[in-house]
């Protein structure tokens, strides 16, 4: 199956690969969050009719039960809108339908999605769900060279592949301290260099969040785990570590 490519050119000339998704995948990501939704929906809409009590049968049509269609249909909107928005921030691009079929949502210059982003892409979607079953945005995914819905071209982010982790139990790509020079190249090792002098620096410290992600992503799954890694290590240990294992400092 042919691959859909995109590559990032970061600041720091760091050239860095993710594979975008296609219409199909994120239609299953879709679907699944729809159903999450559609059980959420139909809890809340029983909690609503047992509180309306004799009258349920008759919600819409009792005056009286104005509140409860009220509260009913602002907390389906928050629930369409916020889904979306809330997962999207606080998972790292992902929702839980994202998260089961393995893709999320970065900005299109490879950072993660910002929270501004992902208010955009996600009020948009309104626009991408009509006339219905996001027949806007499926149009606009086919005819993209990135596969990115209306929602994505406002905010300017893409969706992309989860790369695999590898097994746990398989042993550790650790690389020998005497082999470096055949896996970083010199303009790899001046970068992390400057990542670490900029780092420390007091008059020129980094918002370190973008870079980090981007130096991890691309030396990660190139050279593999480094020696006295903790568990569940963060992407800033993580280059710690390899910066110390080459002998950055």
């Amino acid at each position: 199956m042919m691959r859909n490519v995109y590559y990032v050119q970061t600041p720091e000339n760091v050239s860095l690969e993710f594979e975008l998704a296609g219409s199909g995948s994120r239609g299953v990501a879709v679907a699944i969050d729809m159903i999450i939704q559609g059980i959420v929906v139909s809890i809340i809409s029983i909690i609503l009719l047992v509180i309306a009590g004799e009258s349920s049968m008759n919600l819409l049509l009792v005056q009286e039960n104005t509140l409860y269609i009220v509260i009913a249909l602002l907390l389906t909107f928050v629930l369409q809108f916020g889904y979306f928005f809330l997962f999207e921030v606080f998972m790292k691009g992902a929702t839980p339908g994202k998260k089961i079929v393995g893709l999320k949502v970065i900005m299109a210059n490879g950072e993660p999605i910002s929270v501004t982003a992902a208010l955009i892409r996600n009020f948009i979607r309104i626009g991408d769900m009509l006339p219905g079953i996001y027949a806007v945005g499926v149009i606009t995914v086919f005819f993209s060279s990135k596969y990115m819905r209306v929602g994505d071209i406002a905010a300017n982010t893409v969706v992309v592949k989860v790369r695999k982790k590898k097994n746990s139990l398989a042993q550790p790509s650790v690389i020998p301290v005497e082999s470096r020079s055949l896996i970083l190249s010199q303009k790899e090792e001046a970068l992390l260099t400057e990542y670490s002098y900029r780092k420390q620096a007091v008059k020129n410290q980094i918002n370190s969040d973008a870079l980090e992600a981007q130096l991890y992503h691309h030396f990660y799954p190139k050279v593999g785990l480094v020696p006295n890694l903790p568990n569940n290590f963060t992407r800033k240990q993580y280059l710690d570590k390899l910066m110390e294992h080459i002998g950055i400092q």
